[in-house]
C-alpha cells in the first residue's frame, strides 16, 4: 500500500508541478506587464484595494512555489494545504470583486488581461484537482513533512524555487509599500482593508434576556463560536472591574489564551470593553470594542462595533485582512444568529451554533457570495453606521486600539 500510495503521489505531483510552473510564468508576466508597465496600478489611489490582493497572492504563491517541488504532506499535516488553497481561493475571488470597482476609470480590464486571467482560471482549476487526487491517498499516512523532491529535471525544481523566492521578496517589498502607504493615509479610509468589524442583530427576547446571556461567561460561551472558554479573574482594576481570562482551543492540541475587561458598563443599555492577548500565536494585539442593545417593541437590537491591533508587524496586518478579520466578523455573526435562534426559543441552536464544520460551511456560503437572511444576523467592516437603524440617540465609542 506504502507503494501504490508512493506511486500516486508522484504521478499526480508531476502533473501537478507542471501546471503550477505554467501557471507562475504567466502569471508572472501578467503582473509585470498589465499590473506594473501597462496598468501601473501601484500609482492609482482607486486601485490600492486590488493591489492588496495582489499582495497577499505573492505569499500563498511563493508558499506554493516552495513547496510543490521540495516538500510531502501527510496525514494531519495536509489540514496546512487546505488552510492554503482555501486562503487562494478566497483571495481569488475578492481580487476578482474589486476589479470592476479599481478599473473603472481605466475603462476596464484590458482584454489581453481578461483573456489571461480566463486562461489562469482553467489552469488554476486543472492544478487544485491534480494536486487534490495527489495528496489524498496521503491522509492515510502517519502524520508529518517530510523533503521528497518532485520527479521533475533539477533545473525546474530550481526554477520554481527561484520563482518562489522571488515572489517572496516581491511580497516584502510590497507590503512594506502597502502598509507605508496606509500610514501615511494614502488608501481611502472608506475602502480600506482593515476596517472596524460591525454585526447586529434584532432579536425577538427582553433586553433583560439577551444582556444577561452576553453577560454571563458561560451564557456568553455557549453561542459565541469564537470562544471555548470565558471565566472572570480574582484580579481587578481601578475601577472594580475583573480581569477576564478568554480561551479558543483549535485543535491538534493549540490553544490561544487572551484577556479582556470592562471599561463601562451601562445595564441593558450599552458596554464597552477592551481585550488582547499575550499569546505570540494570536493575531490579536489589543483592541477596544462596543455592545449596544435597544429595547424595540420585537425585542432587543444588538449591536456591536470593534477593532484590534494586530503584531508581527506587515505580516501580521496582511494575514489579518486577508483570513483573520473576515473569519472574526463571520465568527461574529454566526454567534449573533446562534443567540438570536436561542432567545427566540429554539433550544438546539447553541449545540448547531458550537459545530465548527457548520460554521466552516457557513463561512464557505459567505465566500461564494450568499447573503443572510432578512431577519437574520449581518455584519460587515465598516465604520458601524450601515444596516438597521442604531438606537436613537446612541453614540459609538471610539474603538481604535
Amino acid at each position: 500500500m506504502v507503494l501504490a500510495t508512493a506511486l500516486h503521489w508522484g504521478v499526480g505531483m508531476h502533473v501537478a508541478f507542471y501546471l503550477l510552473l505554467v501557471i507562475g510564468l504567466l502569471g508572472a508576466f501578467d503582473v509585470v506587464y498589465f499590473h506594473h508597465w501597462r496598468g501601473r496600478l501601484h500609482e492609482r489611489a482607486e486601485c490600492q484595494r486590488e493591489v492588496f490582493w495582489h499582495t497577499a497572492r505573492h505569499l500563498i504563491y511563493a508558499l506554493q512555489f516552495l513547496w510543490v517541488p521540495h516538500v510531502r504532506f501527510q496525514g494531519w499535516a495536509l489540514g496546512a494545504l487546505v488552510v492554503l488553497y482555501a486562503v487562494d481561493v478566497g483571495v481569488a475571488f475578492a481580487d476578482v470583486w474589486e476589479e470592476k470597482d479599481s478599473r473603472a476609470p481605466q475603462g476596464g480590464l484590458p482584454r489581453g488581461e481578461y483573456f489571461a486571467h480566463v486562461v489562469l482560471s482553467v489552469l488554476v482549476g486543472l492544478y487544485l484537482m491534480a494536486t487534490f487526487q495527489a495528496v489524498w491517498t496521503d491522509r492515510l499516512l502517519p502524520s508529518g513533512v517530510r523533503w521528497e523532491p518532485a520527479d521533475v529535471p533539477v533545473a525546474l525544481r530550481a526554477l520554481m524555487t527561484v520563482m518562489g523566492v522571488t515572489a517572496l521578496i516581491t511580497f516584502t517589498r510590497d507590503a512594506a509599500r502597502w502598509s507605508a502607504m496606509r500610514r501615511a493615509a494614502v488608501v481611502p479610509t472608506r475602502r480600506h482593508a482593515l476596517q472596524r468589524i460591525v454585526a447586529e442583530v434584532l432579536i425577538p427576547a427582553p433586553v433583560e434576556v439577551v444582556w444577561e446571556r452576553t453577560q454571563e461567561p458561560e451564557l456568553h460561551v455557549a453561542w459565541d463560536v469564537r470562544f471555548t472558554s470565558i471565566r472572570y479573574l480574582p484580579e481587578q482594576d481601578a475601577r472594580g472591574f475583573h480581569w477576564m481570562d478568554y480561551r479558543t482551543r483549535l485543535g491538534f492540541g493549540l490553544e490561544i489564551v487572551g484577556w479582556g475587561r470592562y471599561l463601562a458598563n451601562t445595564p441593558n443599555v450599552r458596554s464597552t470593553f477592551e481585550f488582547g492577548s499575550e499569546d505570540w500565536r494570536s493575531p490579536i494585539l489589543r483592541g477596544r470594542g462596543v455592545w449596544l442593545y435597544e429595547r424595540r417593541p420585537e425585542g432587543t437590537f444588538f449591536k456591536t462595533v470593534f477593532d484590534y491591533k494586530t503584531r508581527h508587524g506587515v505580516l501580521g496586518e496582511v494575514l489579518d485582512a486577508v483570513l483573520f478579520r473576515p473569519i472574526m466578523r463571520l465568527g461574529t455573526e454566526w454567534g449573533f444568529e446562534t443567540l438570536r435562534r436561542w432567545c427566540a426559543g429554539d433550544e438546539q441552536a447553541t449545540k448547531r451554533g458550537r459545530s465548527r464544520w457548520r460554521f466552516a460551511l457557513f463561512v464557505l456560503a459567505r465566500m461564494l457570495g450568499k447573503q443572510p437572511a432578512p431577519d437574520a444576523a449581518r455584519s460587515w467592516l465598516g465604520g458601524g453606521s450601515r444596516g438597521t437603524a442604531p438606537a436613537p440617540g446612541a453614540r459609538l465609542v471610539e474603538v481604535s486600539p
